[in-house]
């Protein structure tokens, strides 16, 4: 079993003015538990986490601990790519979902989506609610 860690989870928890900061810490410490299995990210996470902090903070030192944590840590997170397969399954899913005005999934959910699909992924870790009823959330 493992555990995709999204972006806001992980920009909350290396940005302490983020409003979700402390349940971010709370997250990644119950996903410390067996239960979840490996906790694992994508490169399409870590483009969303660096622009996102660099975007919101200006700190070069920020950015540089976050793409620090996520490629070079892994006992914290395994890194992982989206394949041209998982890419296709994805763009699949944008065309079906951007027909639902109330589901707007951004292309990168729908990377998401199909990384779990294709990985058999139990759960995902995020504070977007988009993803409710589409995956196991944490």
């Amino acid at each position: 079993m493992t555990v995709l860690i999204d972006s806001n989870v992980i920009i909350a928890l290396l940005n302490t003015r983020d409003r979700n900061h402390p349940k971010a810490k709370e997250i990644l410490t119950k996903l410390k538990d067996q239960e979840y299995g490996m906790r694992l990210t994508i490169d399409y996470v870590l483009d969303e986490v660096l622009t996102t902090l660099w975007m919101h903070t200006h700190q070069k030192s920020v950015v540089k601990k976050a793409y620090e944590l996520i490629r070079g840590t892994p006992k914290f997170i395994k890194f992982d790519y989206i394949t041209p397969e998982v890419l296709d399954l994805a763009w699949e899913k944008w065309e079906s979902y951007a027909k639902w005005p109330e589901k707007p999934l951004s292309f990168t959910d729908c990377c998401i989506l199909s990384f779990i699909d294709a990985n058999d992924v139990g759960y995902l870790a995020t504070f977007d609610s988009d993803f409710a009823g589409l995956c196991q959330l944490v």
